[in-house]
């Protein structure tokens, strides 16, 4: 049960810190938008951020309970399930940005 906690929490943690980085590159990418219109894509990257950050951490919760049921130690297992999912969280959430600019554009022309 450690080392599934474990796993949880380190990759919440490299998931949040992805996220704040990412977020911090959208906030330069968006530069030229008013903030009212800006506002909207930003909030969209937040929430999706925040669910991918927890999809993910219960993804790898749920991989080291499944390799720990195939006799894997607990460490090997988190260190099998916090990159793997680390990596899927980074690359959702740089399409979570690319979501919030694409809403944020949409916003800027349409109204």
């Amino acid at each position: 049960m450690a080392a599934q906690i474990t796993a949880f929490v380190i990759t919440l943690l490299i998931n949040i810190t992805i996220g704040v980085g990412v977020f911090l590159f959208m906030l330069v990418a968006m530069n030229g938008f008013s903030e009212s219109d800006a506002e909207k894509g930003l909030i969209a990257y937040i929430v999706l951020a925040v669910g991918v950050s927890i999809l993910m951490s219960t993804g790898a919760y749920l991989l080291t309970r499944y390799l720990l049921g195939r006799k894997f130690k607990g460490v090997a297992a988190t260190l099998i399930a916090v990159p793997v999912f680390s990596v899927v969280g980074g690359g959702l959430k740089i399409v979570c940005s690319i979501i919030g600019i694409a809403i944020a554009e949409n916003v800027r022309v349409n109204y």
